[in-house]
């Protein structure tokens, strides 16, 4: 957990993390009220909006000795072994964007594309920054956290979940 720690004490990753909150959070937002979801939904996609804010800040705007423009490659891999702190934190990461956005789109497939995309992403602008290592093996964990907490998700959404309001003539 001193990994983690270390990445949480740095207040760049806290500013981007804002940043990031506020223009995605405004973003679902105005997309929940056009489509007029429910409170519920809405908080859902508010807490899909700041998790993965979170993710990204913690990803891609900390501090890393050598960080440049320069691109360092990828290393191949497309195993699951969680032999490190780091392992862990990348399965542990995109769980809570799983889950929160599981709920609010009430679909398992979309929230996985998205956790996929985010990943490769995060992943390529690694390899090209240097803040991290791009690897194969990361995209895998992610995905597995995304699917976990998606499952999850849309599971609590079909359980819990306030049906949609019908659609009456106004």
């Amino acid at each position: 957990m001193d990994l983690a720690g270390s990445i949480l004490r740095q207040p760049n990753v806290w500013v981007a993390f804002a940043l990031l909150c506020v223009g995605s959070m405004t973003q679902v937002s105005r997309s929940a009220k056009r489509a007029d979801w429910p409170r519920d939904r809405l908080y859902a996609g508010r807490a899909a909006a700041a998790s993965l804010s979170l993710a990204l800040a913690v990803t891609l705007a900390r501090v890393t000795p050598g960080l440049s423009l320069d691109w360092r490659g990828c290393r191949a891999g497309w195993g699951l072994p969680i032999d490190s702190a780091e392992g862990l934190l990348n399965v542990l990461m995109l769980v809570p964007f799983g889950i929160a956005a599981g709920y609010a789109l009430r679909r398992f497939w979309p929230v996985a594309m998205v956790g996929l995309a985010v990943s490769l992403l995060v992943e390529v602008t690694q390899g090209l920054l240097g803040n991290g290592s791009c690897q194969g093996d990361d995209v895998v964990r992610n995905m597995v956290g995304v699917m976990a907490g998606a499952l999850v998700g849309v599971a609590w959404a079909d359980i819990y979940g306030r049906p949609r309001r019908p659609v009456t003539d106004r």
